[in-house]
């Protein structure tokens, strides 16, 4: 059992806060919890005051341009909102190097672009936030992504964002020091239980935990089958309910038919797929059930304001 363990954090701009807190805090209370320095952690950012979401701004303990003599046991690449624009080179090598020396490489929420960037994911399993499954899975097909809350596959760690990445850290301080180690590092953390690698992301757009489970499950169905889209008919047989009850259903949830919401699902995912990807806009239109270029530009006009194309433009500036 290694006695130290040097983490370095990379925070990318406009990065989550709660992502670093999380790791931060939670390390801390591991030294805490085990009465002496396990964990010794170094922020990196690429500027000298990076801001947050949230906007706060922090001041990282050191730069990451010109990096190469540190000695780190464990990466984490921190993202948040738009962190797939990012595709720093200096980053991806300093990656490659840290994988050549043995550390544990992982990333939380769109931390995970740089790390496949850096091409330290192919043919790994990794945790993406649902809200980027569709981009990054089109911008990355070499990798496995997986719905659930985190990862740990060999060398890597990867998470999808929130509150789970205490979880994964939890995860890694059992893994390193003992799972009786970890529980008393979550009693500190008044945290109730802590989530394994398997447990599923529970957030879906548009599907709150308060909509019955019916519809919960509808809304799973069309979120799975957007390419080759479902009939209404179908999802209700599927769920065990009559057409008319989920029309029902729907329309108290949220506002809507069932039809329409779906058109919605798959709508949002060529969003993502037009501002976060190069995939030419006849295929953003096959990848999302519509049969026709010309009734996918009609529909996402109706929806956005903006023509695809003309929208992808703007999102690039």
């Amino acid at each position: 059992m290694q006695s130290e363990y040097r983490v370095a954090i990379v925070v990318l701009p406009n990065f989550t806060l709660l992502a670093l807190s999380s790791v931060v805090d939670t390390l801390r209370l591991a030294n805490r919890a085990l009465g002496r320095e396990a964990y010794a952690w170094t922020v990196y950012g690429l500027q000298d005051t990076v801001v947050t979401s949230s906007h706060v701004g922090i001041v990282p303990d050191r730069l990451l341009t010109g990096v190469h003599d540190d000695e780190v046991d464990i990466a984490i690449v921190c993202g948040g909102i738009g962190g797939h624009l990012y595709n720093e080179r200096h980053l991806r090598a300093w990656l490659r190097d840290l994988d050549s020396r043995g550390a544990i490489i992982g990333a939380i929420s769109t931390g995970i672009w740089q790390v496949a960037r850096a091409g330290l994911l192919d043919s790994y399993r990794c945790a993406v936030h649902w809200d980027d499954l569709p981009s990054f899975s089109a911008t990355f097909p070499l990798v496995e992504v997986r719905p659930e809350i985190f990862v740990h596959d060999r060398r890597r760690l990867t998470c999808s964002g929130g509150v789970a990445v205490i979880d994964m850290i939890l995860y890694l301080i059992a893994v390193q020091f003992g799972i009786a180690q970890a529980d008393s590092v979550a009693d500190l953390l008044i945290h109730a239980r802590i989530r394994s690698s398997d447990e599923k992301q529970r957030g879906t757009a548009g599907s709150p935990q308060a909509t019955p489970r019916t519809v919960r499950r509808a809304v799973t169905l069309m979120e799975r089958n957007i390419e080759a889209t479902l009939p209404i008919t179908a999802i209700a047989r599927e769920i065990g309910c009559s057409t008319r009850q989920l029309e029902r259903l729907f329309t108290e949830a949220f506002g809507m038919s069932p039809k329409r919401y779906y058109d919605g699902v798959r709508l949002r995912h060529a969003r993502k797929l037009l501002v976060e990807t190069d995939v030419p806009l006849s295929d953003v239109a096959v990848q999302c059930g519509y049969p026709s270029q010309a009734q996918f530009a009609t529909r996402f006009r109706t929806a956005f304001g903006k023509p695809p194309l003309r929208y992808r433009l703007h999102a690039h500036r």
